[in-house]
């Protein structure tokens, strides 16, 4: 089962975290400060997902991230930042300290649990290709199999080239797991829209994931936004999310 750490000096939002995780079927263990934190991960480094306190007395919780993102043995563990006050430069000081993501306090379960699972799920699959790269994996030769860090950017380059070919295509974006384009938009496109949709896409994108696991039982394909006359299509791609924004047919709307 998932382990979360929860890491805030409020013993009311450490509580209402447990309790939540717990109806969930996700255990949890707290810790009142970043410093706390740091000396239990010091005899005990295992954890699935991180909850931190953005403001907190003495280590700030993205002190706390950077001071993990250093360290080799948390390298892929997903960390979310809590805040009663998230605005741009609370989101930019995220991204540089490698938070996956920062949640705005007071937060309801239905937001909290959907972020949460996506970025579990995400982070389980980041691993996945390697623990399958076993020797019985490697045997059918003689053409000798790339691993999965090697397939992925052929994929992502013919997930690219197929919107590219397409004549109703805007913009197009490809996100990495931190929310940092990797591919900008195209000259087309618009990009003040740009630089702000990864601060919502990833958390959008891990709702709707959950949401179909629960009303349809299998795995998200690509979801798609429709708009008067535009549509932004979001492709999730390992540890990429492509997303294009493509005029859409308004006769189809009627």
């Amino acid at each position: 089962m998932p382990q979360i750490f929860i890491v805030d000096d409020s013993i009311s939002v450490r509580k209402a975290l447990e309790i939540t995780f717990k109806r969930h079927s996700l255990d949890s263990f707290s810790a009142i400060s970043a410093e706390q934190a740091l000396e239990t991960l010091a005899g005990d480094p295992h954890f699935d997902l991180m909850m931190a306190d953005v403001i907190m007395p003495g280590m700030s919780g993205l002190d706390l991230c950077s001071e993990l993102r250093r360290d080799a043995r948390f390298d892929g563990r997903p960390i979310v930042l809590m805040s009663g006050n998230v605005d741009d430069d609370i989101r930019r000081q995220a991204r540089e300290v490698g938070a996956n993501g920062v949640l705005r306090k007071p937060f309801s379960p239905d937001e909290l649990i959907p972020m949460v699972e996506g970025l579990l799920r995400a982070a389980e699959a980041a691993t996945a290709p390697v623990e399958a790269a076993t020797p019985e994996a490697v045997q059918p030769e003689p053409v000798q199999p790339q691993p999965a860090a090697q397939t992925a950017p052929s994929e992502l380059e013919r997930l690219v080239a197929e919107y590219r070919r397409r004549g109703d295509v805007e913009d197009l974006i490809v996100v990495d797991a931190q929310g940092q384009i990797v591919l900008p938009s195209g000259d087309a496109g618009t990009p003040g829209a740009a630089q702000r949709l990864p601060m919502y896409a990833r958390h959008f994108v891990a709702t709707a994931s959950v949401i179909g696991q629960h009303l349809l039982g299998d795995e998200l394909q690509a979801v798609t936004l429709r708009y008067a006359g535009r549509e932004a299509i979001f492709h999730p791609l390992g540890g990429l999310l492509v997303i294009a924004v493509t005029r859409a047919d308004l006769k189809t709307l009627n």
